[in-house]
């Protein structure tokens, strides 16, 4: 099958499940973006539609002098009076900024111009509102203190993106920069917790490797029963294991994990009641 069929496969797939959560979703740009915001895994699909449309081709970064393949950094530093009048009004260039960066997204037109569906981003830093997806004024806010780790990775990818697809043309004086384009402290603080949040991640999708889930099904008549097989939990793996409850380091989250004997003596994990030590099958309680 070749990559065009995958792809429109894909496109029509990622739709009806649009069409299934909403109808009226698949009519609104704006509420695509919504959507993804809010579900983490749809958000390298939304990437994809979001900068492919482009009318104009990419502007390259500035390449230096020296004739070094490093793009050069931009120097320019917008305060936020200035920066609101890039919004597309007229006909006029259309910048926005993430993070403290300004990027020019003028070939963006249709979604960012003057009733475009991502309208609200030009002209504001709104990091916040890009993984929160609350589009009103008091949401589009360069103030992106207290959100989640999931949060903090998709600001890290949505810089990411609009690093690769626009060009980056200065920095926005505020809480990422001062009036000399130097970062602040807030700059710093902000890369700790994309950091942390990646080291979490990282740490996170080591222990569900180490522990699938298990698979799980329900018959009124019989109850719940949970087991484990070479692709429980969605990890592919040469070892089926034994069913536990495991319980998170609090014990707040407890959910049935597949694991193999060498763990089963780990301390977050709890054998069910009336189930044989090595049974990879067991019923739960009623």
């Amino acid at each position: 099958m070749n990559k065009l069929v995958k792809l429109s496969l894909a496109v029509l797939l990622l739709a009806s499940v649009i069409a299934w959560y909403q109808p009226n979703f698949i009519y609104s740009t704006k509420s695509i973006h919504d959507f993804a915001a809010k579900f983490p895994g749809l958000v390298s699909f939304f990437k994809w539609f979001h900068g492919g449309k482009g009318s104009v081709a990419k502007t390259d970064h500035a390449v230096p002098k020296d004739g070094s393949s490093e793009p050069s950094e931009p120097t320019r530093v917008f305060t936020k009076e200035e920066l609101a009048k890039y919004k597309g009004e007229n006909g006029g260039d259309i910048y926005l900024a993430l993070m403290g960066r300004v990027f020019d997204v003028t070939r963006g037109r249709d979604y960012y111009g003057p009733g475009g569906g991502y309208a609200f981003f030009s002209g504001v830093d709104g990091s916040r509102a890009f993984v929160t997806g609350d589009f009103k004024p008091e949401g589009l806010i360069d103030d992106i203190t207290g959100l989640g780790s999931q949060d903090y990775i998709g600001l890290r990818d949505w810089l990411d993106f609009y690093m690769k697809d626009y060009e980056s043309i200065g920095k926005l004086q505020g809480l990422f920069y001062d009036a000399d384009g130097k970062t602040t402290q807030y700059y710093h603080d902000a890369q700790q917790w994309i950091k942390e949040a990646s080291d979490y991640k990282e740490d996170e999708d080591l222990f569900k490797e180490k522990y699938p889930m298990c698979n799980v099904e329900y018959k009124p008549e019989e109850g719940s029963r949970v087991w484990c097989s070479t692709k429980s939990g969605g990890i592919q793996r040469d070892w089926v294991g034994f069913p536990r409850s495991l319980y998170s380091a609090d014990s707040k989250n407890i959910r049935c994990a597949c694991a193999q004997e060498a763990d089963l003596n780990d301390s977050l994990l709890k054998e069910y009641p009336n189930c044989p030590k090595d049974a990879p099958s067991c019923m739960l309680p009623k």
